[in-house]
C-alpha cells in the first residue's frame, strides 16, 4: 500500500480517519468491520472481541453492537456521511480454540452481530471475509477502501495484541 502512515488496531479500539491511512490489525475470533463513505473518500475501522455488550453499563468498544454503533455515529453525526453512501466489509470471525475446554462459537456471533447490525442500518455490505479456521492479518487504506486480508497459518495470543 503506498507510503500512508500505518496505524495498527487493538482488539476493542476503532479507528476514523478522514486523513489517508493505513489500518492494520490481526483477527482470530475478533471481527473487524471496516466502512468506507464512497462520496467524502474517508474511513474507519472497528476492532471487537465479544458480540454483545452484557449490560448497558459496559459501554465498551470490546463489545460488537457498542463499537459498530460508535462507528457509525462517527460517520452520520459527526461528519455528516450519509448511509447510502457507506460500504462495509466484516473480517474476521474464524474458529480459533485457545482452550480446548472452553468452545464457544465467538468467531460465529461476532460475525452474526455485524450482519445484523449493519443490515438494520441500511449499510451496504460489500463484501466478507469471514469464517475458517485461520486467523487474519489485515491492511485497510481509508482514503479508497482497498483492503489487502492475509491468512495466517498460525496465530498466538501476542498476535493479536502487538503495537
Amino acid at each position: 500500500m503506498e507510503n500512508l502512515n500505518e496505524y495498527f488496531l487493538n482488539p476493542g479500539e476503532l479507528i476514523f480517519s478522514k486523513k489517508p491511512i493505513v489500518v492494520k490489525t490481526v483477527l482470530g475470533s475478533c471481527v473487524a468491520v471496516a466502512l468506507f463513505d464512497k462520496v467524502n473518500n474517508f474511513g474507519g475501522m472497528c476492532h471487537y472481541l465479544l458480540p454483545v455488550s452484557p449490560s448497558d453499563e459496559h459501554n465498551s468498544t470490546k463489545f460488537g453492537n457498542i463499537a459498530i454503533y460508535t462507528l457509525l455515529k462517527k460517520f452520520i453525526k459527526d461528519n455528516g456521511s450519509r448511509r447510502e453512501d457507506l460500504v462495509a466489509t466484516i473480517i474476521g470471525g474464524a474458529f480459533i480454540i485457545f482452550d480446548e475446554r472452553e468452545i464457544f462459537f465467538i468467531g460465529d456471533k461476532n460475525v452474526d452481530i455485524a450482519t445484523e447490525i449493519l443490515r438494520k442500518e441500511k449499510i451496504y455490505i460489500k463484501q466478507m471475509h469471514t469464517g475458517g479456521e485461520h486467523g487474519r492479518r489485515v491492511l485497510f487504506n481509508t482514503s479508497n477502501n482497498k483492503l489487502i486480508v492475509e491468512m495466517l497459518d498460525h496465530i498466538t495470543v501476542e498476535d493479536l495484541y502487538r503495537s
